[in-house]
């Protein structure tokens, strides 16, 4: 499941406790639909105008302001776009994905400031790892708040990705979790899985989300604590450093993140033997590779 309303409340109580992203036809209607008028500024016109890159506003109650894609609506008219030009649209959120329509221009005009995750440069002195390579061993903290090496997964296959918590679009962190839930009920179900495998979801917001705020994170995704690890690190310097080596891009926007996305399965050496390099990937394809590698 997504971030609910209530989630999302369960997870700014812990916050402070601990420091004192009409439906179209085309589309499914689902009950709970959140749906916002937003005005932003095109950054990019991608996928044949079927994804906008947008500088949005903030929406109030959901999202800060920040540059991020939007899904067009199958049944939008098709508008000529150009980057500069000012818009007002409708953003429509439902449990696993969302779209915009009504898209209208305002007549305006204004600066372009792409802030496209992939344009973020790559930590100085950090190398980019290839299938074969082994993972450095990094230190983290897991969601019981105890000190871990990731080589005390070792001996076994292991799937990582990249979350934070406060990510509001269906389509990024809350499907990576969604997606690891799924492979986690297909493992635990499949007489022929290994023995023993580890799915570690990891956060790249160092400050906010503590093992605290990461274990009330995973209970909304009905993690079973013995194969789903939620890791986090307030070292900057250990989440800069793996993210740099699997090609994971992230910055703080306005007390958010711009982010790319990765997956990574390791063997039972911690060397890398799949990485996916975007949230297209499908839970059966991971579900194979684990067992391959028990």
């Amino acid at each position: 499941m997504p971030q609910t309303p209530a989630l999302l409340l369960l997870l700014a109580a812990a916050a402070l406790g601990l420091t004192a992203c009409q439906p179209q036809p085309s589309e499914p209607e689902e009950i709970g639909n959140r749906v916002y008028e937003v005005r932003g500024v095109v950054q990019d016109v991608r996928k044949d105008g079927q994804v906008l890159i947008i500088d949005h506003e903030e929406i109030p109650g959901y999202m800060r302001q920040m540059i991020m894609p939007f899904r067009v609506s199958e049944d939008e008219p098709a508008i000529d776009l150009a980057p500069g030009e000012e818009i007002e649209f409708t953003y429509e959120v439902a449990e696993v994905k969302s779209w915009i329509y009504g898209i209208e221009k305002t007549g305006q005009t204004k600066a372009v400031k792409l802030a496209d995750p992939e344009d973020i440069p790559d930590p100085k002195d950090v190398p980019v790892l290839t299938v074969g390579d082994i993972l450095p061993d990094y230190a983290f903290q897991d969601e019981n708040g105890t000190d871990i090496q990731l080589s005390q997964y070792r001996g076994q296959p292991v799937a990582m990705t990249f979350v934070f918590t406060r990510c509001p679009v269906p389509e990024y962190c809350p499907a990576m979790m969604r997606k690891f839930e799924e492979v986690e009920e297909a493992l635990k179900a499949d007489p022929n899985a290994p023995e023993k495998w580890k799915l570690l979801s990891i956060s790249f917001d160092a400050w906010h989300d503590t093992p605290e705020i990461m274990t009330i994170y995973g209970e909304a995704y009905g993690r079973d604590t013995n194969n789903w690890g939620l890791l986090s690190t307030k070292d900057c310097c250990t989440i800069n450093e793996i993210g740099g080596n699997v090609g994971l891009k992230f910055a703080d926007k306005d007390g958010s993140f711009i982010h790319n996305l990765r997956t990574v399965v390791l063997d039972k050496e911690g060397k890398i033997v799949r990485l996916f390099v975007d949230g297209e990937w499908e839970v059966a394809d991971l579900v194979a590779e684990m067992k391959r590698l028990g």
